[in-house]
């Protein structure tokens, strides 16, 4: 596996340390909200009142809506592990520079420098974010 540009092997061990974990608790946490959903879709489907319905409708989509963050959140970090595997991760997608390791430690799924990210904001409209990009 090539080294990342600037990245010991001891840091790149200690992120993916920390995305493992983040791995088993995104996981954990998207089973629990996605049990919680269907429990309270079952729920709703027996109620009699239409108030009641309502209510865990609404209970039951957002628990389907944090689930679909957080499997977006493994998707990420499981990109991330393969590009530690791959020996590409801690380098810059875009100009291929590496990403600051204090970047990395706050959002270890990072693909972006901080001028990359800068600039990427730069050209959009305000408000308007692509979401591949929307990572800070």
């Amino acid at each position: 596996m090539p080294p990342s540009r600037v990245l010991s092997q001891r840091s790149i061990e200690r992120l993916a340390r920390q995305l493992t974990k983040r791995r088993r608790v995104a996981a954990a946490m998207s089973q629990s909200m996605f049990f919680e959903a269907l429990e309270a879709q079952i729920t709703a489907d027996r109620s009699d009142l239409l108030d009641s319905d309502a209510a865990m409708s609404a209970a039951s989509k957002m628990s389907y809506s944090l689930a679909a963050g957080l499997h977006d959140s493994l998707l990420r970090i499981d990109q991330a592990l393969r590009r530690i595997e791959d020996g590409r991760y801690g380098n810059c997608e875009e100009c291929g520079e590496a990403i600051a390791f204090r970047r990395l430690w706050a959002l270890p799924t990072a693909t972006l420098c901080f001028n990359c990210v800068g600039l990427t904001r730069s050209h959009e409209p305000e408000g308007v974010g692509a979401p591949e990009r929307a990572q800070l």
